[in-house]
């Protein structure tokens, strides 16, 4: 089966961050898979100050937030994907609010589901080594990226744990459903991905 990865860019726009800040407080720095938001979160994202108009459905912030438009989010409970949706409003630098309604995707599910072996990336064998004898080292510097789809199963949506990749993995299936809705989102096969 194919996957394809969420990327952070999008064509003609380039890189589309902000920072984001949440109510409450958090106490600590933001964790987007082990921070435990409360139930009535909410949160508010400045957008970079080259950024003059935002439209696209997904970005990323450089607090790790995962930031998906209204539009999104709809597919994403049709698809039964698990996440904690924050509430968020999204500004320009200047204040003036985006047109929209946006959401943090929070809490994704994360799947340890790279084929070490066949995967080319940086410290190879001290990750291999570390697989049978912990600590897990993370694995970082991809050069190619190859999934174990047995440990997929049936998720549609996924990040990848013990890497530095943080961008979402979808199905071909959920790919092609974000196509014929045509949400503004770039999305690269896996295989031909470069972080």
């Amino acid at each position: 089966m194919e996957y394809y990865i969420l990327e952070y860019q999008y064509p003609r726009k380039g890189f589309i961050s902000g920072g984001a800040t949440f109510v409450p407080a958090l106490d600590d720095y933001y964790d987007p898979i082990n921070t435990e938001l409360p139930p009535h979160t909410t949160a508010e994202v400045t957008l970079d100050s080259n950024l003059r108009k935002m439209d696209v459905d997904f970005f990323y912030t450089g607090t790790r937030a995962t930031v998906i438009s209204d539009a999104l989010k709809q597919l994403l409970e049709q698809w039964k994907v698990v996440a904690q949706f924050v509430p968020t409003k999204v500004h320009y630098y200047n204040n003036v609010p985006v047109s929209g309604t946006y959401w943090i995707a929070h809490k994704l599910q994360a799947l340890d589901a790279v084929q070490y072996e066949q995967s080319q990336y940086a410290g190879k064998a001290m990750v291999l080594r570390s697989i049978n004898q912990p600590p897990r080292r993370i694995a970082k510097g991809f050069e190619k990226i190859v999934l174990d789809e047995q440990k997929i199963g049936e998720a549609e949506l996924f990040t990848l744990d013990y890497t530095y990749i943080s961008n979402p993995i979808i199905s071909e299936a959920f790919y092609q459903d974000i196509r014929q809705h045509k949400l503004k989102i770039h999305m690269t096969p896996v295989g031909e991905f470069r972080p």
